[in-house]
């Protein structure tokens, strides 16, 4: 996803997580990394601020547009949420079918 640029990144008003818009192919798409997600993943402290999430996502950019990129090569209406699976590495998803598997909710605004 090197040759997409990320145009802003911000933690909405309830501080789940943070909201980001990517350009694309054809355009521009906005995802959504959760508070949950950042713990799980990225080991976000359990009460990090506002300002702690955005310094976490900034420092991790790289990883997180890899897997924005597979979700979602050419833009679209909406925001696209990414959940812990997706930052799994393809092998282990695939061996991983007969486990459990993990639902995020998606806040909608």
């Amino acid at each position: 996803m090197s040759s997409h640029v990320l145009i802003w990144a911000a933690v909405p008003h309830n501080s789940d997580g943070v909201v980001f818009q990517v350009r694309i192919t054809h355009g521009l798409q906005r995802f959504y990394v959760s508070r949950r997600v950042l713990e799980d993943v990225f080991d976000l402290e359990s009460r990090a601020s506002d300002a702690r999430q955005l310094e976490l996502f900034y420092t991790f950019l790289d990883r997180i547009l890899v897997p924005a990129g597979r979700k979602r090569l050419i833009a679209s209406s909406g925001t696209v949420a990414l959940q812990v699976t997706d930052f799994m590495p393809r092998d282990k998803k695939e061996s991983g079918s007969g486990g459990s598997s993990i639902n995020l909710p998606l806040a909608v605004h």
